[in-house]
């Protein structure tokens, strides 16, 4: 009987011949993919003579129509008392009448969300900060949205409110001013 002969190397140059032949199979798709047109780039969706229309289209409907609620929105949101005739400038009052930043309560919307968990989620991140939230639901054509809302602020309080938050990273919307 023949005695076998050991081979030596023989996992080293598989090795290299497989490495060779990857590399060379990547040139091959590297080269197909730059080579190749891209589909449906000459292509056009619309025909080349198309007449333009000249008359002007209706304004495009506002796309927060569904957040604004069910309120009057055609009530104005401030009216400014503080232009006073000549005669009544002349005066001086008893008691120092109050500015319209005083006057005014505003709300800071840290969200509107679709998902009534997201606007808890919100509110949780707000009480981890020591903010006072609540969320108000709000029905529209497309859902439900929740709102995630603090307040009411009164004057510039907003304003630090808002600061302070802002340096938390979040964006907050000073929204809905009332007049007491």
């Amino acid at each position: 009987m023949a005695t076998l002969k050991k081979r030596k190397g023989g996992t080293l140059a598989g090795f290299i011949a497989g490495l060779i032949t990857g590399l060379v199979i990547a040139v091959v798709v590297a080269l197909m993919v730059t080579k190749t047109p891209i589909p449906f780039a000459g292509r056009k969706d619309k025909p080349e003579n198309v007449p333009v229309s000249s008359t002007v289209s209706a304004p495009a409907s506002d796309p927060n129509q569904a957040l604004y609620g069910k309120g009057d929105t055609n009530r104005p949101v401030f009216t400014d008392n503080s232009v006073n005739s000549p005669a009544e400038q002349t005066a001086a009052p008893l008691v120092q009448p109050l500015t319209p930043e005083d006057k005014t309560v505003c709300y800071l919307q840290a969200g509107a969300f679709r998902n009534k968990k997201e606007a808890e989620n919100m509110r949780g991140n707000l009480a981890l900060l020591g903010f006072e939230s609540h969320i108000s639901e709000a029905s529209s054509n497309t859902g439900n949205i929740y709102r995630v809302r603090l307040g009411p602020y009164k004057g510039n309080t907003v304003n630090s409110v808002q600061n302070r938050l802002k340096q938390n990273g979040i964006n907050t919307t000073v929204t809905r001013p009332v007049k007491q």
